[in-house]
């Protein structure tokens, strides 16, 4: 007769109770441990250690700030509330106050035509310089070095000279359409808000213009020359041979080159501090400026942080916009 513990087992009830108890045969144990020592298990675990560290700095420098960003903007977080790290909560009181002050309206009209007055300017020189350098002659190499020199200034440097360009007395703006006799007196470029935010545009396409003409130029690389040959020989000429042939093959790399555009030129406020502070009277403040002034200069970090979350919004719309263009691009069989 079978001992009753060996009994218990093979009938898989409890002694005593003859109540059946789950058993785990020997087969599926070594088949769950086969499993997790199969190459493919290994493989997920190397590569789950390797993405670790970007998960976890993700989570620390992007995740935790824009929580803490989100909850900010919900309180009234001013100066005396760092001291506890939290302030009252207030709902959507901030985005409310900000988004009917008019100040905040006037960042928004400022913020759509700094932008788009940069992008159209900065993509169209950009091109026209990229579509030269794209030819061969003498010292073109060290044309497209030196063509970068204001795309590696910092903004506070370009901010710092486009002051002394457009000073009042003895200005180089003033100077030059006085000399062309568009004016004869001084114009004031920082005295006026729709001139102090024009002088913030002509800023920003100056330092931006290398930008585009750099990335363009690299997309011209891989325009096959056989398809502008192919097209010249069907007689089309140049503006044709542009617009049917140069711009479709360039269509990807000219979306990054707005997209990007438009994130690093929403996004600036460094030339506003520096060349107008926001003045006069708030008129030149853009969108990223208010959301500075408000956080670090009245210190209501609710409400800076709300006019921030605006601003997060576009660029985070901007980027669903380049993404459903992109997927528009891709056929069924994987190209472009």
């Amino acid at each position: 007769m079978a001992a009753p513990s060996e009994a218990g087992a093979s009938t898989g009830k409890a002694q005593g109770t003859g109540t059946p108890v789950p058993a785990v045969s020997e087969p599926v144990i070594i088949h769950r441990r086969r499993a997790w020592n199969s190459p493919r298990s290994r493989q997920q675990a190397v590569l789950l250690c390797l993405a670790l560290p970007a998960l976890i700095y993700v989570a620390l420098f992007f995740a935790y700030p824009l929580y803490q960003d989100i909850t900010i903007s919900f309180e009234n977080y001013g100066f005396a509330a760092l001291a506890v790290g939290h302030g009252p909560f207030v709902g959507f009181a901030n985005y409310t106050a900000m988004l009917t002050s008019g100040v905040t309206i006037r960042a928004i009209v400022n913020t759509v035509v700094f932008t788009v007055g940069s992008i159209v300017f900065q993509f169209t020189i950009g091109f026209a310089m990229a579509l030269y350098l794209h030819r061969s002659f003498a010292m073109s190499g060290l044309l497209r070095r030196v063509m970068l020199i204001p795309w590696v200034l910092p903004l506070v440097t370009t901010g710092a000279i486009f002051t002394l360009i457009f000073a009042t007395s003895n200005g180089l703006a003033n100077e030059l359409l006085r000399g062309a006799g568009l004016i004869h007196g001084d114009v004031g470029w920082f005295t006026s808000g729709y001139l102090a935010v024009a002088a913030i545009t002509v800023a920003n396409i100056w330092a931006g213009v290398p930008f585009n003409a750099v990335l363009l130029y690299s997309g011209l690389q891989d325009v096959p020359n056989e398809l502008l040959e192919a097209a010249s020989v069907d007689g089309a000429n140049a503006w044709r041979r542009f617009t049917r042939v140069t711009v479709p093959m360039m269509r990807q790399v000219i979306l990054i080159v707005l997209m990007l555009g438009i994130i690093y030129t929403v996004k600036a406020f460094d030339l506003v501090i520096v060349l107008t502070g926001g003045g006069p009277a708030n008129q030149s403040q853009l969108l990223s400026s208010w959301s500075y002034t408000q956080a670090f200069s009245a210190f209501q970090f609710g409400t800076g942080t709300a006019v921030g979350n605006i601003l997060m919004v576009f660029t985070f719309l901007v980027g669903m916009i380049y993404l459903l263009i992109s997927r528009g691009n891709v056929t069924v069989g994987g190209g472009r």
